[in-house]
């Protein structure tokens, strides 16, 4: 597979949101170019937040579903044992959350040297993926 960047699951919802939000703009713009990636672990979140009850305004299952489709046209990446492993070693080097780190091993695993996200500080290096942050002003 020859993508070089990740895409964690913040972008993705924010990309759904209503037009004339900064964030939903950026995202969309981001998932529009370039060779992106996406993991089984990213299509999980997605579909936990933007079903979610907590929201002000949940998706359906059956919207949901349509938008894991779309995303679906990225190459995604599964969730493997040796990620997993991967992923725990990832959480204890850097200090980060699990899942987190899941995305990061994930991203590596595909060859990846960018990964999209706001949950990990902008600009550093996880061996060799390097966390941008595509909404920092």
């Amino acid at each position: 597979m020859n993508v070089d960047t990740f895409v964690d699951t913040n972008v993705l919802v924010y990309a759904i949101e209503g037009a004339g939000d900064p964030k939903s703009e950026a995202a969309r713009d981001l998932l529009r170019g370039g060779s992106l990636a996406i993991s089984v672990q990213v299509l999980n979140e997605f579909y936990h937040t933007v079903t979610s009850p907590r929201r002000l305004s949940p998706l359906t299952h059956d919207e949901a579903v349509q938008w894991l489709d779309v995303w679906k046209q990225f190459p995604v990446q599964d969730l493997t044992r040796a990620i997993h492993d991967h992923g725990v070693q990832l959480r204890e080097k850097f200090q980060i959350g699990l899942y987190d780190a899941l995305v990061v091993a994930a991203g590596l695993s595909l060859g990846c040297t960018v990964l999209f996200t706001e949950d990990l500080n902008h600009g550093q290096d996880y061996d060799g993926l390097v966390a941008r942050n595509p909404f920092r002003q």
